[in-house]
């Protein structure tokens, strides 16, 4: 739990219960830590013509350009549990009052305030409570078991020339 001070009145930012069953909160962090901006960009299939560099630039504009709406969201999120507001326009609107009365702060960004909630939320064991860190792992895993697949794939592949496309052997006996 943090503090953030907005107008001289404290609120407590936790991401506990309340955020864990915030939908949105958990599913637009979900999409930044899991890396899925970029896979709902890439290629589909392998001769599909966009290339992983492309998917991974489309992909990072797509989460850059979210980050003001998923600050907005975890704000909310975080204040439920202590210093709930209406809603995420008035989060909205504290997050601005904070930027104007502290213009110096690292986290009168978009940016900022997105990493000071993010590190709240690791101290406050939101993944764990949300089951992200667990599902994180088993992505992780899953891509590490398809990475090695596809390398033996290719090692299997390589050592083996098709029969229609050997040499036919003439004999000269």
């Amino acid at each position: 739990m943090k503090i953030l001070t907005i107008g001289g009145k404290d609120y407590k930012i936790e991401f506990s219960f309340e955020a864990a069953e915030y939908k949105d909160c958990v599913d637009q962090i979900f999409k930044v830590i899991s890396g899925s901006y970029i896979m709902k960009n890439g290629p589909a299939e392998e001769d599909e013509k966009i290339s992983m560099a492309a998917a991974f630039l489309n992909g990072t504009a797509d989460m850059i350009s979210d980050i003001p709406k998923l600050t907005i969201t975890a704000l909310y999120a975080g204040l439920l549990e202590n210093s709930p507001v209406e809603n995420e326009q008035a989060a909205r609107n504290l997050f601005k009052q904070f930027v104007k009365e502290n213009p110096d702060d690292e986290r009168a960004s978009f940016w900022g305030m997105y990493y000071f909630l993010r590190d709240c939320m690791e101290e406050d064991g939101f993944f764990k409570l949300t089951g992200l860190d667990k599902a994180m792992a088993q992505m992780e895993e899953a891509a590490k078991k398809a990475e090695e697949a596809a390398e033996e794939g290719q090692k299997s592949k390589s050592g083996k020339i098709p029969q229609d496309r050997k040499r036919k052997s003439t004999s000269t006996k």
